[in-house]
């Protein structure tokens, strides 16, 4: 790892480019973000080596609806909850997990690729110093976290960087992955801007077999791509997880609620009579209060029942965080354990 370095304005600028196109090319970045190619590229390399920041893969909606998605909370013995959490973050179907101030000490984000009764019965279930479990399926996800931004922009500039971004086909049975595209995948999550010649190079498959797998996968929403940032080096450093209750009316209102309150970085529905979650990133944990009474004007009849801090993320989207908070690896999706019988 180089020098350490603490991120400025034009870090949070590049991000923020990236968290919209996260695959431009740094030429065509250049003009909009005033800065030569390879300035950027030297920018943002130090950036990743440091850990503050990456470009990685996730599986979109249209792969997570047909899989139980769930947040699991698990109460653990005293004294082993980070041995717990090392061993679950090696598990791919795990895609985050964070030690949390409430009635159960870990949150897991989880996409069980061989269903939800099989994570829990013989994954889940295998750790003897797990004591309880609670589970919220996910029903829907009007505000999803890719779409949450630094906000170190102009309005003209995210313009110019949408335009730069292919489109996604709305297709629902484009699921199959074979064996080489999860080869791409990995190196997709590890390293979602790795270029097709680096790809090719590594699989032993020419550049435009590597283009038309990479592109495939993403044209056909089976991946996402997303910028994922070190939250507190970068000036979020206090998270919140928020569950409670709202009407179809209210949710419905919540396709553009990270524009309209920028700390609110996920809002997803739910099966059960806490049908709402939501995970607001805050510069100061006061910042919570006013944080709420902005979710009760935006989405009327929002019932908050229940708030848990973030203490410590041990992983997120498919990254392992060190105990400073920074990406040190990643442990790539295995999607093709998703695709339907």
């Amino acid at each position: 790892m180089q020098d350490s370095i603490a991120p400025n304005e034009f870090d949070l600028s590049l991000i923020n480019a990236l968290q919209i196109a996260p695959r431009a090319s740094w030429t065509d970045l250049s003009p909009i973000l005033e800065a030569d190619p390879t300035t950027l590229a030297r920018r943002w390399k130090r950036l990743q080596d440091d850990g503050l920041a990456r470009v990685t893969a996730f599986p979109r909606p249209s792969v997570m609806a047909r899989l139980n998605m769930a947040y699991v909370e698990l109460s653990c013995r005293n004294g082993t909850i980070e041995q717990v959490a090392s061993v679950l973050a090696e598990h791919p179907d795990t895609l985050s997990i964070q030690f949390i101030a409430g009635s159960h000490q870990l949150l897991l984000t989880v996409v069980p690729g061989a269903g939800l009764a099989d994570y829990l019965l013989n994954w889940v279930g295998g750790f003897p110093d797990v004591i309880s479990y609670h589970v919220h399926v996910v029903t829907g996800m009007p505000y999803e976290a890719q779409h949450w931004q630094v906000g170190a922009l102009s309005p003209g500039q995210r313009r110019e960087l949408r335009a730069l971004v292919p489109p996604i086909e709305s297709r629902t049975d484009s699921d199959h992955i074979t064996e080489l595209d999860q080869r791409v995948i990995d190196l997709l999550c590890n390293d979602g801007r790795v270029g097709y010649h680096d790809i090719a190079e590594r699989l032993g498959i020419a550049p435009a077999t590597a283009a038309r797998r990479l592109n495939r996968l993403l044209r056909e929403g089976i991946l996402g791509l997303r910028c994922d940032i070190s939250r507190g080096a970068m000036g979020w450093p206090v998270a919140a997880v928020l569950w409670g209750s709202a009407g179809a009316d209210a949710l419905d209102r919540a396709g553009d609620l990270g524009d309209r309150i920028p700390e609110v970085r996920l809002c997803s529905t739910l099966a059960g009579p806490e049908n709402t979650h939501l995970v607001v990133w805050l510069r100061t944990a006061a910042d919570l209060v006013r944080v709420e009474r902005r979710l009760l004007d935006e989405l009327p009849g929002l019932r908050i029942a229940d708030r848990r801090v973030v203490l410590r993320t041990f992983k997120f989207m498919g990254g392992i965080v060190d105990a400073g908070q920074r990406f040190t690896r990643t442990v790539p999706l295995r999607p093709r354990a998703m695709q339907r019988a």
